[in-house]
């Protein structure tokens, strides 16, 4: 599977900013003040291991374009590629 650098900059703050409201939205419903810890917890891990995972992609586009073509970066194990690059030719591990 593949995502393009333009896909990571503008879908995953969407994505990360959906995970935030439904982790407040469960931590309402949730009665008991331990789950709604926990869920405000693992939300702001999500969200914060998400953030950390695009900003280290984009910053790697942002000094590497030049040579973005000969080392592909991954995203949470998944190639990205770049506009004007083709896929990363990598073996399929599923065979």
């Amino acid at each position: 599977m593949h995502l393009d650098l333009s896909t990571i900059r503008t879908g995953a703050p969407w994505v990360l900013i959906a995970i935030a409201a439904i982790g407040l939205v469960l931590a309402i419903i949730i009665r008991k003040v331990i789950g709604k810890i926990l869920v405000l917890v693992l939300a702001a891990v999500i969200v914060f291991l998400g953030w950390q995972q695009r900003a280290m992609v984009v910053a790697f586009a942002d000094r590497l374009h030049v040579s973005a073509c000969a080392s592909h970066p991954t995203f949470f194990g998944m190639d990205v590629s770049y506009p004007g690059c083709p896929p990363a030719a990598r073996a399929d591990p599923k065979g």
